[in-house]
């Protein structure tokens, strides 16, 4: 009876180990998924388009860098926001790196919620994909000295990777 009761409560034990284990498990992965949205966005960018065409669009976003400062006026926060933009043919199944190596063009934002997008353009027909960064940066000017007596700074950047797919077609003849 004893060596039951002795193994009743070491299988339990060992089930509630291996339950919190999984529990923060659980709880990383939520945790690694909230910072990879540290940036929401939303393209106000036509699906299909005609080729040899220039288009121009918009991608709302909310930053979480919203928190610490909404204007790009203020002289203590400065606050910078680009779009990297470059267009592919091929699914954007590429890592981070390789897409910032082949930047076609970079827009910036004109307030903490709007980055417009000019002049893009598709010479072929086919499904493409505009895939980017934005990048968001504020650079917060500290109370702190440097050895030459300058006010140091404390960068924040955030990357948020952004992409949305368009069709290209010829326009119909009349």
């Amino acid at each position: 009876m004893n060596n039951k009761l002795i193994l009743l409560l070491f299988c339990l034990v060992i089930f509630s180990c291996n339950k919190e284990n999984k529990l923060k498990q659980n709880n990383k992965s939520k945790i690694q998924i909230n910072k990879q949205q540290l940036i929401e966005y939303q393209f106000d960018f036509p699906d299909t388009v005609f080729i040899n065409e220039k288009y121009n669009g918009i991608i709302d976003y909310k930053s979480i860098l919203d928190t610490i400062t909404t204007s790009f006026d203020d002289k203590k926060n400065s606050r910078y926001v680009l779009f990297l933009l470059s267009i592919s043919k091929e699914k954007p199944d590429y890592d981070f790196e390789y897409l910032k190596k082949h930047i076609k063009d970079t827009f910036g934002a004109l307030n903490n919620k709007i980055i417009n997008i000019n002049d893009v353009e598709f010479s072929e027909v086919g499904e493409f994909y505009i895939d980017g960064i934005i990048n968001d940066l504020v650079a917060i000017e500290t109370d702190i000295k440097d050895e030459d007596g300058l006010n140091m700074v404390r960068l924040i950047e955030n990357e948020q990777r952004v992409t949305h797919k368009v069709i290209a077609i010829r326009r119909p003849k009349k």
